[in-house]
């Protein structure tokens, strides 16, 4: 292994409260006892050299305040620095990809100090003296999977022109003004009118060995039938995904009401699309879910949409009203549409899809945690299940019930 320090200068620099999204993912990580790595191994373009990527890095170091962030031991605060150097590990294997997958796994498991490193971990991998794979890991402290996604497209691209956007520094005094006030107080207010409306699971159950077990499902008929329900009903397929969640978490719990924490981007909001930090937060989604799919997908886009409009706020002002309340959102289940195509093609689905435990989350998780990804042909849902709420048989029933819903909604059963 061989190490090139990579030194950065860039603009902006300063002390300042986390933002909203920031503090978010520091109490996800306290509490899921996770500092939530993201990123992976990628192929280095062909025809690059090392100085090639440390190039690229160094692009991301001095272009995003996010990069060169290291939070401070006085306090929830943050420090933007002007100039560092980042420790590039450089090797030479036989095997890239496999080698690379093995820094990866090691970067992950390896907890990183948030106050003395630099958030972001890169190696090269390289074959004859060539690189092949480039490693980068970075808490999601840094950005959330959208902002990775404006990075990794501008620094292939070498955008030169300024950067989209508040960064961390203008965003936090922005949150801070009256009109960040205003905009929170609104988004708790929301949280408390519906809090005594909220049913919590209760823990009934005795927990397995491996408590927090994580599956998948891929339904390649659910892909279909979305599109054809959206063209029957007008309704978007986000819509149609989140009330069938929301109807099979009824069906298995036996709830009318159903009350959902959703993941929200926030970036539908003015200036905040191309942000390279994290902006996503939870917004509460309480609907009635009785009846047909069709009835309830009215009752559950309001729903929605009160909810992304709400999901914008100081954490530590929502937890100081959930502190003194009799309702704890924790034992609700959480969900997150993470697609990208956002779309589907109708047509008539064909088959069961197949469902397989992978193994466990990496810590305490929600009761229930859906994630909905697309991929070519098919629609992915990743359950990460507390054992101690919901049964391995009822996160499968979850997903299958979805899937018999959003099927028969096709025809409007």
């Amino acid at each position: 292994m061989d190490r090139i320090d990579v030194a950065f200068r860039g603009e902006g620099s300063g002390v300042a409260e986390l933002t909203w999204g920031q503090q978010s993912m520091l109490m996800t990580m306290a509490r899921e006892r996770s500092w939530l790595p993201m990123g992976g191994h990628q192929p280095v373009a062909p025809g690059a050299t090392v100085a090639d990527v440390v190039a690229e890095l160094r692009y991301s170091l001095e272009r995003y305040q996010s990069f060169r962030t290291r939070l401070r031991h006085d306090g929830p605060l943050q420090e933007v620095h002007a100039a560092g150097t980042l420790a590039v590990e450089v090797y030479e294997s036989d095997d890239p990809m496999s080698f690379a997958a093995e820094v990866e796994h090691g970067y992950r498991i390896a907890q990183p100090d948030l106050v003395e490193d630099w958030p972001l971990r890169a190696a090269v991998v390289c074959r004859d003296g060539r690189p092949e794979r480039l490693v980068a890991i970075m808490p999601h402290l840094v950005t959330d999977a959208i902002g990775a996604g404006v990075m990794v497209a501008e620094a292939t691209a070498r955008v030169a022109t300024p950067v989209t956007g508040p960064q961390p520094l203008e965003l936090a005094a922005w949150q801070r003004s009256p009109s960040g006030d205003r905009c929170s107080a609104a988004a708790v207010r929301h949280w408390e009118r519906h809090l005594p409306s909220v049913a919590m699971l209760s823990p009934a159950l005795e927990p397995e060995r491996q408590r927090f077990p994580k599956a998948r499902f891929t339904s390649p008929a659910m892909a279909v039938a979305v599109g054809t329900v959206a063209a029957r009903t007008g309704v978007d397929p986000a819509t149609i995904l989140s009330t069938a969640f929301m109807m099979a978490v009824g069906q298995v719990t036996g709830a009318g009401e159903v009350a959902v924490r959703q993941l929200v981007s926030n970036r539908f909001r003015a200036g905040l699309a191309e942000v390279v930090s994290p902006l996503a937060q939870l917004g509460l989604c309480v609907a009635d879910v009785s009846g047909p799919l069709d009835e309830a997908l009215g009752r559950v886009a309001r729903a929605s949409l009160a909810a992304q409009k709400h999901a914008y706020y100081n954490p530590l002002r929502l937890a100081e009203l959930l502190a003194g309340s009799a309702t704890d959102v924790t034992r609700t289940v959480c969900y997150n549409d993470r697609r990208t195509r956002r779309a589907a093609a109708p047509g008539a689905p064909s088959g069961d899809g197949v469902f397989e435990w992978v193994g466990a989350s990496t810590g305490p998780t929600e009761p229930l945690f859906l994630h909905i990804d697309d991929e070519p042909g098919a629609l992915v849902l990743t359950v990460d299940v507390d054992t101690a709420f919901l049964s391995r048989t009822d996160a499968e029933t979850v997903v299958r019930t979805m899937e018999s819903l959003v099927a028969g909604g096709r025809a409007g059963l």
